[in-house]
């Protein structure tokens, strides 16, 4: 008896709920104060276990001699709770195993040099469709790199419909890429000599010294951070 409740134990009953079940099904139907007395138990302590059994649906009671009189349901009854127990854990497994990717997701970090390098993000962030590109620190430079080429390529990210926002320095308010007519503009006294470009998940910072290169990020945290910070820029910049 007592091997038979340690495996009903395993099987998910605790405290006294195995002893309990395993006395209603030897007994019968059993007034809970009786119950209480044939196992020993304090009589409140033995109504809690047998609560705990019905709600379980291992249980149930009848009305005999103006009394309730508690027997047990089918052991089958058992496979219930695993059944349950398995499906609430196959609902919920993507979610967990989303997490765990986004956890275990590392950086990708790139270096893109000279003209090849912007023309690489370039054709990045065209093939990403992003839904909003976001980009502090504007300088411009990209067009007088790219000369011929960019004033194309704004003109496909409205084919794309990609809708953007840009924050650059007051200086530059007349500038072509200031007048892009899917992207808000605001703007900030100072410059950096640097721009940063969020789009998807990805992080790319544009340096434009005598070589221009790129450093590309691929990382969903990373990426949410940067634009967290964008988003307080974006709140103290003018229009």
């Amino acid at each position: 008896m007592v091997e038979l409740t340690k495996k009903l134990e395993e099987a998910g009953l605790c405290g006294k709920e195995a002893v309990v079940y395993v006395a209603l099904l030897k007994e019968g139907p059993i007034s809970g104060g009786d119950l209480a007395k044939r196992l020993g138990m304090d009589r409140t302590h033995t109504y809690n276990v047998l609560s705990n059994l019905v709600n379980k649906g291992l249980a149930g009671h009848i009305v005999f001699e103006n009394k309730r009189h508690f027997q047990a349901a089918s052991p089958n009854n058992l496979l219930n709770q695993i059944q349950q127990k398995e499906q609430v854990i196959k609902t919920t497994l993507p979610e967990l195993i989303k997490l765990e990717k986004i956890q275990s997701q590392p950086a990708i970090v790139q270096v893109l040099e000279g003209k090849p390098g912007l023309r690489t993000l370039i054709r990045r962030l065209l093939e990403s469709k992003s839904k909003e590109i976001v980009v502090y620190g504007g300088t411009g430079k990209s067009y007088d790199v790219l000369k011929y080429e960019m004033p194309h390529v704004a003109k496909k990210t409205e084919l794309l419909k990609m809708k953007g926002r840009i924050i650059t320095g007051e200086k530059l308010r007349e500038h072509p890429f200031t007048k892009l007519p899917n992207f808000t503009m605001k703007y900030v006294e100072e410059l950096t000599p640097s721009s940063t470009l969020i789009f998807d998940n990805n992080v790319s910072i544009q340096v434009f010294d005598e070589k221009p290169f790129v450093i590309l990020i691929e990382n969903k945290s990373v990426a949410e951070s940067y634009r967290k910070y964008f988003e307080y820029l974006w709140k103290t910049a003018k229009k």
